[in-house]
């Protein structure tokens, strides 16, 4: 049996997706931030686990395949996301090209899809891509039973969330609870990821156009309760609703990446952040109280924003 547990895997590559523009670094390289949270969950719970960002890394998909084979993990874990609807789709090219590489280079090990593609679409990826298993909805319950049963040999995958073949027929399971509290997830593992290669949109920052670098993203609330029929943000948790972290929380997770890796460049990336005005005000009270420099955008709704927020965010100058 493999040392290692699960391989969380970003894929993409800059050339691939933008062709000769990519080399201008016009566009910003973001941490794997679910992927991220992913790997700190199931770390505390004792699960042996790596990440690897392909993106940032500037691999090929033929060697981000190769660097798994050589780990040989009880499941490579393709984590297909974006940070808006569009964004995710564009991924699963790299996603089908590491898998169905991995499955010629060791069969062997298990492969899985995860992430907001294969949420929204999960009958169609697990018809259409080489692997094993997709995962719909955000993984905390569904990833520790499957890797539990894998390690254990078992014959069926009866786990919430899962979705695979058996015999050509598809196979799923109902979808598992949301986490309810989001202050019980730990950090995200930022300390498995090259912190110092990941550069803010040009546009971030045009005052300051020559320090895009370091850059970190972070969830101060997840979901939307909006139902935009043009939008599938909320298919990684099945429901229109949106779930806050507490304001201390999110304040420790920014202290820790101003104090640890002198990030200056943050991008806040709830799909709504400027819904509510007293958490709004708080979060920018406790930003401006830490006197720091921070170069910082969020998203908003023209119809959710209120004059107080913009007085506040333009305060902590926040985008």
């Amino acid at each position: 049996m493999s040392a290692i547990d699960v391989v969380f895997v970003k894929p993409g590559s800059q050339k691939q997706l933008y062709g000769q523009l990519s080399d201008f670094q016009l566009t910003a390289i973001e941490p794997p931030l679910w992927g991220a949270i992913l790997v700190a969950y199931l770390r505390n719970l004792g699960y042996s686990v790596l990440l690897y960002d392909a993106e940032v890394e500037n691999w090929t998909y033929e060697q981000t395949a190769e660097k798994i084979k050589e780990i040989s993990p009880v499941l490579a874990a393709v984590v297909v996301s974006g940070t808006n609807p569009s964004a995710s789709t564009m991924n699963m090219t790299g996603a089908r090209e590491i898998t169905s590489l991995l499955r010629k280079l060791d069969p062997r090990i298990k492969t899985l899809l995860a992430g907001l593609h294969p949420s929204a679409l999960p009958e169609r990826t697990i018809t259409e891509e080489s692997v094993d298993f997709v995962c719909q909805g955000e993984g905390f319950y569904t990833l520790p039973k499957l890797i539990d049963a894998l390690k254990n040999n078992a014959d069926g995958f009866r786990i919430e969330g899962l979705w695979y073949k058996s015999n050509s027929q598809v196979i799923f399971n109902p979808p598992p609870p949301l986490m309810g509290n989001l202050d019980q997830l730990p950090r995200p593992a930022w300390d498995l990821l090259p912190i110092h290669k990941y550069r803010a949109h040009n546009w971030h920052c045009f005052d300051d156009i020559e320090h895009r670098q370091p850059y970190a993203i972070l969830y101060t609330s997840i979901g939307c309760p909006f139902h935009c029929s043009f939008c599938c943000i909320n298919a990684l948790f099945g429901k229109n609703i949106i779930r806050y972290r507490s304001t201390d929380s999110v304040m420790d997770d920014l202290d820790f990446l101003v104090n640890t890796y002198c990030v200056k460049n943050i991008k806040i990336i709830d799909e709504m952040f400027a819904i509510n005005e007293k958490r709004v005000l708080q979060l920018c009270t406790k930003i401006i109280d830490r006197n720091y420099d921070l170069n910082m955008w969020a998203y908003a709704r023209v119809n959710t924003v209120t004059e107080k927020m913009l007085e506040k965010i333009t305060t902590v100058r926040l985008s």
